[in-house]
């Protein structure tokens, strides 16, 4: 039983390998918009607007925003406590840093071979607006990460896989994931806390299986 955080950049295949974990797994596949979902039925709707401007949102760290990314954290958390879940983005791995059975994986690819998927995926004729949107997502994902975990998003240590997706097909990065994952659901803790031990708030898992149960 383990928790898969994908974290991934723009244009490096991620999240349709994260998909295919999940399908294959029988894993439940948690995103933006689903998180986005448990946060509405939350009453909190400005997480994606923060999260797309970092740079100015961390010039003005304030109580209402560190209040709303903490919420996040806590759906997360919320949502790890249900095991057997993909959870892509959003910060799931510095959320879950620590715990004994989540597998923490970074997708990647060099800015070249990104931008021309990015230039392919989005119709983009320009070179230069697919380095403008590269450029935007990563600098956004970064900050996202510094200003509120105090982690470097780009740091490899914090995953216990790291793959490049210019050289490792996706199916073979789905078969790698999953047999991490088989390797580590018979991992001893060693002490460490794992995601069963989480405390979770009973209305905001309410709100969580309300709406995995309609997503699912």
């Amino acid at each position: 039983m383990t928790i898969i955080t994908v974290s991934r950049v723009l244009g490096s295949g991620g999240e349709a390998v994260a998909r295919q974990v999940a399908a294959q797994m029988g894993y439940r596949f948690v995103a933006k918009t689903t998180i986005e979902k448990v946060l509405q039925q939350y009453g909190l709707v400005r997480l994606d607007e923060l999260y797309q401007t970092a740079t100015s949102m961390w010039a003005r760290l304030d109580i209402a925003n560190l209040e709303l990314v903490s919420m996040l954290d806590k759906v997360i958390l919320g949502v790890a406590k249900l095991d057997n879940t993909v959870i892509l983005g959003r910060g799931g791995y510095a959320a879950l840093s620590g715990y004994a059975d989540v597998l923490n994986v970074r997708i990647q690819a060099p800015v070249a071979v990104r931008v021309q998927r990015v230039m392919e995926s989005e119709g983009l004729d320009s070179a230069a607006s697919a380095e403008k949107r590269v450029a935007e997502s990563d600098k956004a994902r970064d900050m996202f990460i510094r200003g509120y975990y105090g982690a470097d998003f780009n740091a490899a240590r914090q995953f216990n896989l790291v793959l490049d997706s210019s050289v490792i097909p996706a199916d073979t990065a789905v078969a790698w994931i999953k047999a991490a994952a088989q390797l580590l659901a018979h991992r001893s803790p060693e002490g460490m806390p794992t995601t069963q031990e989480i405390a979770v708030d009973p209305v905001l898992a309410d709100a969580i299986n309300q709406v995995l149960t309609a997503d699912f």
